[in-house]
């Protein structure tokens, strides 16, 4: 007797394969993800003929609903369909420019609301899926990974930094759209994507074509690259935008770059906080606050949470000679 055969026959169950085990666990997470997606219709004109569809997800269980201000923009009304087809009007709570992440509120109570990843399960080449409502087609789901992490990019001349880049089928509509690891928990919200010379942008401008600048863009005619806002910066705006309106960010002034060797200094604001207390261009940065400055995004976000009048003190490496400087944190200014 066969082995296969041997199996039928006394019924010893044959183990999944692999690609079972990876669609039950995709199935998994859109099913936890789902409740919280929602679609959302900006009406630009006098009917609903003239509106902008997009995506957005909900973060409080009271109705507060994260998308990206692309979306709504010019918009006369603002209309949210939940995944079970109830439909509500829309208020425009807060916008926060410098990531261009808008919060809504409908007049709900009981939603599903989302889980947000934790910093160190945002990596690169991990499972994306992204649950979103391209071309209007709501509760739909693509597949990637976050194929990098801390892009700089530059849309409509506003520089956006940390970023997440994924591979996951990024269309018209997805914008503010839900980009879920593994277990469920957000890992980002989709920002904008590069669209090849050939492919004529989406008119509305929401899914925005990012000017090409160097060899991590695609050449014409390769496929579209999907860039997020990072879970990290999300759950902090949404926190602020929640209780005051508004997000106040903490600023030194600093433009960082990390070399082999070193975090240097290399764009400084004048009258900045970390002009005034006595750093310069070409100064390298060993310590902030009491920590190694090698992980720029952490160091970026470490300061932005900060709060001002904060003194910090900074260890810089300047020639041969090595100075502790303390640097009075400032608010950010407005972009």
């Amino acid at each position: 007797m066969n082995l296969v055969l041997f199996f039928a026959v006394f019924g010893i169950p044959q183990t999944d394969s692999t690609l079972e085990k990876i669609e039950r666990e995709i199935a998994a997470v859109l099913e936890k993800t789902r409740p919280s997606v929602v679609q959302i219709a900006a009406r630009l004109g006098d009917d609903e003929s003239q509106s902008r569809l997009s995506s957005g997800f909900v973060v409080s269980s009271d109705g507060h609903i994260l998308t990206d201000v692309g979306g709504i923009q010019a918009a006369r009304a603002i209309f949210v369909t939940l995944h079970d087809g109830r439909r509500f009007v829309a208020s425009l709570k807060a916008v926060d420019r410098s990531t261009a992440v808008a919060l809504l509120k409908v007049n709900s109570e009981g939603l599903q609301a989302v889980e947000f990843a934790e910093p160190a399960s945002i990596r690169q080449g991990a499972i994306a899926v992204l649950v979103s409502n391209p071309a209007g087609l709501n509760q739909s789901c693509s597949v990637g990974f976050v194929t990098g992490l801390d892009r700089t990019i530059v849309v409509a001349g506003i520089l956006y930094s940390d970023m997440l880049q994924t591979s996951a089928a990024v269309q018209s509509g997805d914008g503010g759209g839900l980009l879920a690891n593994a277990r469920g928990a957000v890992v980002g919200m989709i920002h904008s994507r590069f669209v090849p010379d050939v492919v004529e942008p989406d008119r509305a401008g929401f899914l925005r074509a990012v000017p090409r600048t160097g060899a991590e863009f695609l050449p014409a005619g390769g496929p579209a690259v999907g860039f997020a806002t990072p879970a990290t910066t999300l759950r902090f705006v949404t926190d602020r935008l929640i209780k005051s309106g508004r997000v106040q960010r903490g600023w030194v002034g600093l433009g960082l770059r990390r070399t082999a060797q070193a975090t240097q200094v290399v764009e400084i604001a004048q009258n900045g906080p970390a002009w005034k207390a006595g750093i310069r261009p070409g100064d390298a940065v060993i310590e902030f606050d009491g920590q190694a400055a090698t992980d720029l995004p952490a160091l970026r976000r470490r300061v932005i949470e900060m709060s001002a009048s904060k003194t910090v003190r900074v260890r810089v490496q300047r020639g041969t000679g090595v100075t502790d400087f303390d640097v009075t944190i400032a608010w950010e200014p407005e972009p």
